[in-house]
């Protein structure tokens, strides 16, 4: 079972981490585990952004996280994916129908069932495409989710989108957030609203 010692956490990351929480960080939360982390992600994330999508990972596994989901999107999806079987570790491709990569270019199709075929676990919700899969696909790993990993520059047209609608997901599930925010090039980790300090 892993601390969650969020500050000594933050001394590892780099000083360019920003905080956001309802509290501020403090010894006194309650202990938690966190055992499984999810990845969302703007889809323009390529393999330039690697070392960021890596540090994510990894300050996922400190907190004790050891199997993630991913959900096979083009993009901060698939490198994350990449990024898992590098390390070597767990991870679920959350599929959210079996035609998703129809639309795709072949080399894209082609890179797709490379990764799928190294991934620890498949998961297809559904056989074929239609409006809602891909928000059920987001829904699906929140649920089973302690932590979710974001690569987001935010939505501040209020212009929704995939990863816009599943960070929401997060936050209302009380999720633990670390972020990524490619347009200003910071991590933030935001905790989650429910905890509450220990008094006693």
């Amino acid at each position: 079972m892993a601390n969650s010692n969020i500050p000594a956490l933050l001394q590892r990351v780099n000083r360019s981490v920003d905080r956001e929480c309802q509290y501020g960080f403090s010894q006194s939360f309650e202990p938690k585990p966190y055992n499984t982390a999810m990845i969302t992600g703007h889809r323009y994330i390529t393999d330039s952004y690697r070392v960021e999508v890596d540090k994510l990972i990894m300050m996922a596994v400190e907190q004790g996280v050891r199997k993630f989901f991913t959900g096979m999107a083009l993009g901060a999806d698939q490198l994350a994916a990449e990024i898992f079987i590098y390390h070597k570790l767990k991870w679920t491709a959350v599929i959210p129908c079996a035609d998703q990569d129809i639309l795709w270019k072949p080399r894209q199709k082609t890179h797709y069932k490379k990764l799928l075929a190294q991934a620890t676990e498949q998961v297809c919700l559904y056989q074929n495409y239609s409006p809602g899969v891909m928000q059920a696909r987001n829904a699906w790993m929140v649920k089973r989710s302690d932590i979710c990993l974001a690569v987001f520059s935010g939505d501040p047209h209020n212009r929704g989108g995939g990863t816009a609608t599943t960070f929401k997901m997060a936050k209302h599930n009380n999720l633990l957030i670390y972020q990524y925010v490619p347009a200003e090039r910071k991590y933030l980790i935001i905790q989650p609203t429910h905890q509450q300090l220990t008094l006693f």
